[in-house]
């Protein structure tokens, strides 16, 4: 059983390092997978990965900040 979960976790980490744009589902998966192999090679691609979903959506946040601020 427990290799079935190592393999969901990988799993969940290879679809986020790919596809993934939420940072919180991201950190979640990499957080999943430093509990089996905290030396894991997705790691590092998951953090970077991470980081630039979370930079994204600050940019993307930011106009919407400044419209709201204009209006008020």
């Amino acid at each position: 059983m427990l290799e079935l979960k190592r393999a969901q976790v990988i799993g969940r980490a290879t679809y986020e390092r790919w596809l993934g744009t939420e940072p919180h589902e991201i950190d979640a998966a990499a957080e999943a997978l430093r509990e089996f192999e905290s030396r894991h090679a997705l790691l590092s691609d998951l953090d970077d990965q991470g980081a630039s979903c979370a930079a994204a959506e600050g940019l993307s946040r930011e106009p919407l900040s400044a419209v709201a601020r204009s209006a008020a």
